[in-house]
Parts: C-alpha cells; sequence; structure tokens
C-alpha cells in the first residue's frame, strides 16, 4: 500500500471532480443554522473541491486548504455562487492558526496528518469554533486496514469521543466495509461525526 506521502494526489482529485457534493454538507449547514445562517467554513483538505464549492453556492465563506491546488482552477465557478472560496494551498499541520468560523469540516483528511499532526491541528480546529459552531468530520477507527501504518491516526471509539468533550453529538455514523482506495483493496473504517460546540 502506498504511503499518503507518495499518493498522487492531482491525479485522484481530478477523477474525483466530477463526484456530488457529500450529504454531510446540507447536515452540517442545517447544524449551523441553515444557509440565512450562512457564515464560515474551514474545508481541510478539500480535494477537488465538490464539497466547498457546494458550501459557496449555498452562500457560504469557505477557507479551502489542500496541499493539491487542484481546486485552484475551479474557482472560477464563483462567478456562479453567492458564496465565494478561498483556497489556501499549503500542509494543514502548517497553519498556525485558523479564521473564525461556523463550521470546521473535513471528509478522509484528519486521519493523514498522522497521530503528532492530528494531536496538534485538532486544538486549533476547536478553537476557531465559536460556542454554537459545528464540527462535521471523518476520523479513521482501529478497524481501518491502515491502522497499522505509523504515519496514519487511527483511533477508537473512547479516543474519538475525548475529541468532542464539550461537543453535543447531533449525528454520528460508521462506514466499516471493505471497499478500494486507487488500484488497490482497502477496508474502510470511517467515523463520521456532527457535532455542536457547547461552550
Amino acid at each position: 500500500m502506498e504511503t499518503a506521502e507518495k499518493v498522487d494526489w492531482a491525479t485522484l482529485n481530478v477523477h474525483a471532480a466530477g463526484r456530488p457534493a457529500r450529504r454531510l454538507v446540507s447536515k452540517a449547514i442545517a447544524a449551523a443554522g441553515g444557509d440565512r445562517a450562512a457564515g464560515v467554513v474551514l474545508d481541510l483538505g478539500a480535494g477537488a473541491g465538490a464539497d466547498s464549492l457546494q458550501f459557496a453556492r449555498r452562500g457560504w465563506t469557505v477557507h479551502a486548504y489542500d496541499a493539491d491546488d487542484t481546486i485552484a482552477a475551479r474557482l472560477v465557478e464563483n462567478e456562479r455562487m453567492s458564496g465565494s472560496v478561498q483556497f489556501h494551498h499549503t500542509d494543514i499541520t502548517d497553519v498556525d492558526a485558523f479564521p473564525r468560523a461556523q463550521i470546521v469540516y473535513s471528509t478522509y483528511t484528519l486521519g493523514l496528518l498522522g497521530p503528532d499532526g492530528l494531536a496538534a491541528t485538532w486544538p486549533k480546529l476547536v478553537d476557531a469554533l465559536p460556542r454554537g459552531g459545528v464540527m462535521a468530520v471523518d476520523v479513521f477507527g482501529t478497524n481501518d486496514s491502515w491502522a497499522d501504518r505509523p504515519d496514519i491516526a487511527t483511533l477508537s471509539m473512547p479516543e474519538i469521543d475525548a475529541l468532542f468533550r464539550g461537543f453535543q453529538i447531533i449525528d454520528r455514523s460508521v462506514r466499516d466495509e471493505d471497499g478500494r482506495f486507487l488500484a488497490d483493496k482497502k477496508h474502510w473504517h470511517v467515523i463520521t461525526t456532527l457535532a455542536r460546540k457547547l461552550s
């Protein structure tokens, strides 16, 4: 299995460019008060940009972070959006502080930061949210086939619950199934949590 560092993210993101936004986008917006309360979203690991662009189409200001700049070429869609996307071409772990935001959103990315990167980045994300702000994120669980890799953060359910101390869990789903990553077979164990910050 290739390490995250060896994956050709540009090629992967080009292939993913046509996919629709995840349903988690709509759930996060609803939890944050709906489109009438449109504010700022942090999209960590924005990839091909489908989710960032969907937030922006619904009026939100998106700070999209990714080490691959595939989404940058799609920002011309801003002309057809009531919101906007500000792209940050950077390693997420290099960000000292994130802008204040009503939603922190990340799919399949936080685990790729590695145990140390996730531990260092998570408090910054929590700090970016005001009381009532929404966290909508995926975390790799211990059944994932990447669990034995030191460069991937995989967490037990008690460890995930500890991340969300001080949050109200609104919704949680678990993907625990065989699948693929690029050309390789892979077992996915991904815990998706939608939560609201209490204080």
